[in-house]
């Protein structure tokens, strides 16, 4: 598996800066997600209401931490959020060459049919209304959300192409994709001269590890950068769902996304707790979430994790999990509680071939 390029950044946090795919772009191993920027009364309201001052706040701790990463898309919170993220950037005087905004396209932006989806005219018109929204003239890293059925890949790929060509982005990435749709859009990026596919944001926790089976084998043969949305699964892997004294009164309990499965995940939770008690950050017990963080920190695969908070003191607990360690044996624990059950092919691929895998130094 190819570990990505990892560099330190010239200031005095620990973060690291690592290249997001084949590309020399370098990111902040963890990125700012801004999905509680900006909701309302909808399903956005349910995971987050901040608004422009409070996302002030959040951006400019994220800023002061090293993160130069910074993801949105336009349906959060309606567009809102791009235009919060927008304002904070001019609010703040970052200057545009200093950070990497990514934002994605796909779900629905009006009422018509052709106002969603991943077809050359609304990728076009939803590019041009997310430039307007945060206030730039390019995006760094311009994602499809998911994947359309009813567009053709060649024509999603060629209109992410002419944006390229046409300045308005600097790179592509996808977002919930299954393997054989990247690679097949990788092959035809490749056979067509396109843009390459540098990204993919997924889902992946330690009780969600579903990745492992054919993604992540699949980005490491391809060299595509991988992103992280939701690393402590909805909230569930800080822990404070599980226990005798937990209260169904949780965002979990309104919106209960993404699945997880309590009957694994409190073993995970437990062996968590475990290790966290034997640790400290300045003088600070570690907490799950900074476990839960640190642990994906450590995955070869992983560039960047998206990390999300309605508060600053949320955001700097999880940036400090950053300066997490695992001993081999800890990381040992954490794999066999949260190790995915053997299926076909994996199996049968580990023993016919398992003798032919190169031997590492």
């Amino acid at each position: 598996m190819t570990t990505p390029n990892i560099t330190q950044p010239a200031t005095d946090t620990p973060l690291r800066l690592r290249t997001l795919g084949n590309s020399g772009l370098f990111v902040s191993e963890l990125c700012l997600g801004t999905m509680t920027f900006g909701g309302g009364d909808d399903m956005w309201g349910l995971i987050g209401q901040l608004q422009q001052e409070q996302a002030d706040e959040l951006m400019q701790t994220a800023l002061a931490a090293g993160i130069n990463f910074f993801d949105t898309a336009n349906v959060y919170g309606g567009g809102a959020s791009e235009r919060i993220v927008g304002q904070s950037l001019k609010n703040l005087g970052v200057r545009r060459e200093d950070i990497v905004l990514a934002t994605k396209v796909l779900g629905p932006m009006g009422e018509g049919p052709n106002s969603r989806g991943a077809s050359r005219g609304h990728i076009m018109n939803a590019c041009k209304a997310s430039l307007q929204r945060l206030q730039t003239d390019y995006i760094d890293l311009y994602q499809i959300h998911g994947f359309d059925p009813a567009t053709p890949i060649e024509e999603t790929l060629e209109a992410l192409n002419t944006l390229v060509d046409h300045g308005h982005v600097r790179y592509v990435g996808l977002s919930n994709w299954a393997a054989w749709q990247v690679m097949k859009a990788a092959g035809i990026a490749r056979a067509r001269q396109l843009c390459p596919i540098l990204s993919l944001q997924a889902y992946y926790t330690l009780v969600g590890r579903d990745l492992e089976r054919e993604v992540i084998p699949m980005l490491a043969s391809e060299n595509i950068g991988l992103m992280v949305w939701s690393p402590l699964a909805g909230g569930y892997l800080s822990g404070k769902y599980e226990g005798p004294d937990v209260s169904e009164e949780n965002r979990r309990a309104k919106f209960d996304f993404p699945p997880v499965d309590r009957q694994r995940g409190s073993k995970i939770i437990a062996v968590m707790r475990e290790i966290a008690a034997g640790k400290e950050i300045d003088g600070q017990p570690v907490s799950v979430a900074q476990t839960a963080l640190a642990w994906l920190l450590h995955q070869n695969a992983v560039t960047s994790v998206i990390v999300g908070a309605k508060r600053v003191d949320q955001l700097r607990d999880n940036i400090l999990a950053a300066q997490v360690q695992f001993s081999g044996d800890e990381l040992t624990a954490l794999d066999e509680v949260s190790r995915l059950p053997a299926e076909y092919p994996g199996w049968m691929l580990e023993r016919q071939g398992g003798y032919r895998a190169p031997k590492k130094n």
